[in-house]
């Protein structure tokens, strides 16, 4: 048979040393774990993703090694064929592993199947944790982490599931063992308990300093409310005089208009007054009346035309004139010169016009025009279509002179108005300046608002809702507290911890309720009806998991050693083919020198030939499969056990059980891991110690966790019926409270709370609040039935 290349046979003997370490780490891993008790949920994720990616990759190289010389002709056709195979062996082996397990031994168990597992899982856990006694049983706790005692914990599992007459045995021992082991396993983990309770206590204290010093920074900001609003109204005295120098600058720029306008049209209105007087001097005849009219009318529009280009419209020349008042006594001289003058003629004119109705020559207005730009200035100031335009521009009407004028102004009360609102300043829509007392409460409403957003921003960063100045009591004691303590603390957690108790009250208020409460759960769930661990039941996964837990560490420990075992045989065999020479050929005719006169004499030495070749077959095949043979039957005979020494001791009374359940192949493999499994024990502990392989594998493990299809592939039509049958089962929940008329609200769900509310069982947040007392807010596990919460208020204060 043609041999692979060298360089491949290097290559493969490295790599089965390589694997000979994760594997090895695996191995003493999970004795480890698995002796010290019921390992929890995320160790034995890690355990069992670490595991099957290492068996992917030994069986990977298994199959590699197995495969002939003709896929490793070339570098590349070897390359090729190794990547092909790992890219289909691993990931079949990866999630074939847990597929099969899941299938073929954890989902098909029956109710009863489930319970006695967790009734095996807890003797094992008990004689872990030195709460129960075997008689005859060679088991030192005080050499727990022995080799020798973790296989034979990781073992005694699955070999006290093998008896199933053994439930009927312990039922009147079952609420001491168990009450025992509860307690035997609070106490030993007393020092770890108080001292990570110690760490809360570190982590709870930090945290109200932080919470101190933010109530300070709150008080702070209200305390500074006076001076905050000196601030505001500082700004507000800031607006005004800006605003008013701005106004200022307006009218400024409105009087340069007019200046310009009447610097340019001024002299056209001058002219045309002139020209005018010019045509009544010219045509003061009655006789030329239509003529004087016709002359007026031409400039009257030439007028018009001028004046328009001003940008105002039509404007009246009359608006040009300048009036002034006649008196009574100018008047009257006039009358008398006038009479005098023309020889009374006058006179009897003006009294002919008063008998008719006219005013007998007395007026009351004299009308009279100027050249003057300022005059023409003034009257373009005052044109209402020109301040009507610096009004739009502005807000404001032309010509306040007085600041306090321009303070009072309904503008600048609005513009002030919107300013502050800007700032988050909520007032009136009529608030003036005047109103002190209102701006006062806006500003303060306006700290208090602030400081209520940064509060609310720095309890929300810290996942909390509470209320400002709590003391360190309160704080500890209030419900969003004691719900981050109770995520903390996990099981341990009780109603109202405090995180400064003492070690006696710790004892006394944490860990003996404890006790207590996980005894009763367990003897619960012990005690309750079979059919609780049937698919759907309350139990159903709880005893899954024990049924893992029991039967398999013997299958994986047995397996997982047994690779090793073999790799270590197989190495010297391996590394001596490196040197060996590749068998030659044969050629396929013999010399004919040696023809029909030896014909006789070659048959029989060739019939003696083969059978010699035969020989030596067989006696290969022997070396072959004798490194195994003397594997799996020497260990038991040669290796030393005190558990397996006495015939009649209880290990040998379970491993007879296993071969009385029909599992001879099952009792041996268990009786030959446990007198290996301590010798390998250390070595994979050693490599663990020097590489951290395991430790660092933590985020790989939950990455690939997350990748798992295998639950997908487990959810067949049974299991979603029985997940849809619990699913319908109703919730009838009652809560009741220490006071009268709480408001009681469930958060998350849209419906409004009521007595003896329907609910489909699950996780709820549940509020009640009443005046006077601190908010209570929790998330509650309502369970199918008549359920009812008694929950007691904290007083404020």
């Amino acid at each position: 048979m043609k041999m692979k290349p060298r360089y491949w046979r290097i290559l493969f003997v490295l790599l089965s040393a390589a694997y000979l370490v994760p594997e090895a780490i695996f191995n003493a891993q999970l004795v480890s774990l698995v002796g010290l008790g019921t390992p929890k949920p995320e160790q034995l994720e890690h355990l069992e993703i670490y595991g099957r990616t290492v068996s992917g990759i030994g069986v990977t190289l298994l199959l590699a090694d197995l495969l002939p010389a003709l896929f490793y002709r070339t570098a590349l056709r070897g390359i090729a064929t190794l990547t092909l195979l790992t890219l289909i062996t691993w990931p079949t082996v990866f999630f074939g592993q847990k597929y099969l397990i899941e299938k073929l031994l954890v989902r098909p168990s029956t109710a009863e199947q489930r319970q006695f597992a967790t009734l095996s899982a807890a003797l094992r856990d008990a004689l872990a944790a030195n709460a129960v006694e075997i008689t005859g049983l060679s088991y030192d706790p005080k050499e727990m982490k022995s080799s020798e005692n973790l296989t034979f914990l990781a073992l005694f599992g699955g070999m006290t599931y093998a008896d199933h007459n053994l439930a009927d045995n312990l039922e009147r021992y079952k609420e001491k063992i168990i009450a025992n082991f509860v307690q035997k396993r609070a106490y030993d983990q007393f020092d770890q308990s108080y001292a990570d309770y110690g760490q809360l206590y570190q982590e709870l204290s930090g945290h109200y300093q932080q919470y101190a010093e933010g109530s300070n920074r709150y008080n702070q900001a209200l305390a500074d409310i006076p001076k905050r609003e000196q601030d505001y109204w500082q700004q507000v005295e800031q607006e005004i005089n800006s605003g008013w120098a701005q106004y200022q600058q307006a009218q400024k720029a409105q009087i340069a208009k007019a200046e310009g306008r009447a610097q340019k049209y001024g002299p056209k209105i001058y002219d045309y007054f002139e020209a005018v007087a010019k045509c009544r001097e010219r045509y003061d005849k009655s006789s030329e009346r239509e003529r004087r009219e016709q002359c007026i009318t031409r400039l009257d529009a030439r007028y018009k035309t001028e004046v328009s280009k001003a940008g105002f419209g039509y404007i009246e020349p009359d608006y040009w004139l300048i009036v002034e008042d006649v008196s009574t006594s100018e008047n009257i001289l006039t009358s008398i010169v006038g009479g005098v003058l023309t020889g009374g003629l006058y006179t009897g004119m003006q009294a002919l016009s008063a008998a008719t109705g006219g005013d007998g020559g007395f007026k009351d207005k004299r009308y009279k025009y100027t050249n003057s730009p300022e005059f023409y200035r003034n009257k373009f100031l005052s044109l209402p279509a020109f301040q009507q335009q610096f009004e739009q521009q502005t807000g404001y009407p032309f010509g306040i002179s007085e600041l306090t004028d321009f303070r009072i102004h309904e503008h600048t009360q609005q513009l002030l108005r919107q300013k502050l609102s800007g700032k988050g300043l909520q007032l009136a829509n009529n608030w003036q300046i005047a109103d002190r007392p209102s701006f006062y409460r806006a500003v303060a409403s306006k700290v208090q608002q602030d400081a209520d957003k940064q509060w609310q921003s720095a309890m929300a960063k810290r996942g909390l809702a509470l209320p400002i100045n709590l003391n360190w009591q309160q704080f500890q004691l209030h419900s969003a507290v004691q719900a981050k303590i109770a995520q903390r603390m996990g099981d341990l957690y009780v109603d109202n911890i405090q995180a400064d108790w003492n070690q006696a009250n710790f004892k006394r208020y944490v860990l003996e309720p404890n006790i207590e409460k996980r005894t009763q759960q367990y003897l619960a769930m012990l005690k309750d009806a079979e059919r609780e661990f049937a698919d759907g039941g309350k139990y159903a996964e709880h005893g899954k998991q024990a049924l893992r837990s029991v039967i398999i560490p013997p299958i994986s420990m047995s397996l997982s050693l047994f690779l090793l075992c073999m790799t270590i045989i197989k190495l010297p065999l391996k590394i001596g083919q490196l040197f060996s020479a590749e068998p030659k050929k044969q050629p396929e005719s013999a010399n004919e020198a040696n023809s029909a006169n030896n014909a006789n004499g070659a048959d029989a030495a060739n019939a003696g030939a083969q059978t010699t070749s035969r020989g030596k077959r067989s006696g290969l095949m022997l070396l072959k499969f004798l490194p195994l043979l003397l594997l799996i039957s020497l260990p038991p005979l040669l290796v030393h056990n005190r558990y397996t020494e006495q015939t009649d001791s209880p290990v040998n009374y379970f491993l007879g059980k296993v071969e009385q359940s029909g599992n001879s192949v099952m009792a041996y493999a268990l009786r030959w891991t446990l007198h290996v499994q301590p010798l390998l024990h250390p070595l994979g502990l050693a490599f663990e110690q020097h590489s951290h392989i395991y430790r660092n594998f933590a985020p790989v493990a939950h990455r690939l966790a997350e990748l798992d299809i295998t639950r997908q592939l487990l959810e067949d039509s049974d299991v979603r019926r029985a997940a849809e049958q619990l699913m319908k089962q109703q919730a009838n929940l009652t809560i009741q409270a220490n006071v009268d008329n709480p408001t009681i609200r469930i958060m998350n769900i849209g419906p409004r709370f009521s007595q003896g509310m329907h609910l489909t069982p699950g996780n709820y947040d549940i509020q009640i609040s009443a005046p006077g007392y601190e908010t209570y807010r929790r998330w509650h596990t309502v369970r199918a039935g008549d359920q009812q919460l008694s929950i007691n208020l904290t007083p404020l204060g």
